[in-house]
């Protein structure tokens, strides 16, 4: 499976960019949030709520105070089981060292209120990242909040960002294609109040080792359309 992953500042359209994008796609997409439900043994009952909160006219509702909160309840509740028809699968070291040294960061993080989420999403994307790998009959994973873009919340405020960024895209499995957003669109109200200042610094550190890895990098500048004859042309289609 290709993995697509979108990364730039909160509101800088990239939920936007994903959605005209797919459409270009005559298969089905995933993103993260959606593999790890298909191979997860989480219950009918949360894997149907999360299917419905995905729904389009629940999206557009901007406020999701009713929703956050069940969500926070499940959460809670709930804890991430083990992945379907792979007893060993948590057991592999490389996938339980990863877990592992992102919770450290995430414990280091300027938001330890917000621990239990963010550690939640690291263990769905990581979990998801390691699946798709190992999928042939599917074609394409696209997510706006991917992996990569996790660093935004890991290096806010850090005086060893370089040394995070290195260190995490070296840990992680790189997607084959990266469509960064450099400017905000919007003023995006979001859980996680980051300084502009702060964003575009991680930004640009990301990029520039982003730069250095063996991945199709595009600007999302160009469009969709050019994106997609891009992957196209990446994906042999």
């Amino acid at each position: 499976m290709i993995i697509i992953e979108f990364f730039g500042p909160s509101g800088s359209g990239k939920s936007y960019f994903k959605k005209k994008l797919i459409r270009n796609f005559s298969f089905k997409v995933l993103d993260y949030k959606s593999l790890y439900n298909l191979i997860s043994d989480r219950s009918i009952i949360l894997k149907l709520f999360y299917n419905i909160i995905k729904l389009p006219y629940l999206q557009r509702i901007k406020n999701y105070f009713f929703i956050k909160s069940i969500k926070r309840i499940f959460f809670g509740i709930i804890k991430i089981k083990k992945i379907k028809n792979s007893k060993n699968f948590n057991k592999e070291r490389k996938l339980k060292k990863k877990i592992y040294l992102i919770k450290e960061l995430i414990a280091k993080s300027e938001f330890k209120n917000k621990k239990k989420i963010l550690e939640n999403w690291a263990s769905e994307e990581i979990h998801a990242n390691h699946y798709a790998k190992k999928i042939t009959h599917q074609k394409i994973l696209i997510d706006s909040e991917g992996l990569i873009q996790r660093l935004f919340i890991y290096c806010y405020n850090k005086k060893n960002k370089k040394i995070i960024i290195r260190k995490y895209l070296n840990l992680i499995e790189m997607p084959e294609i990266i469509i960064f957003f450099e400017k905000k669109r919007i003023n995006k109200k979001n859980d996680f109040m980051i300084n502009q200042k702060e964003e575009k610094n991680i930004f640009n550190l990301t990029i520039k080792e982003l730069r250095k890895k063996n991945i199709l990098i595009i600007n999302s500048k160009i469009g969709t359309n050019k994106s997609y004859f891009k992957i196209k042309k990446k994906l042999k289609l």
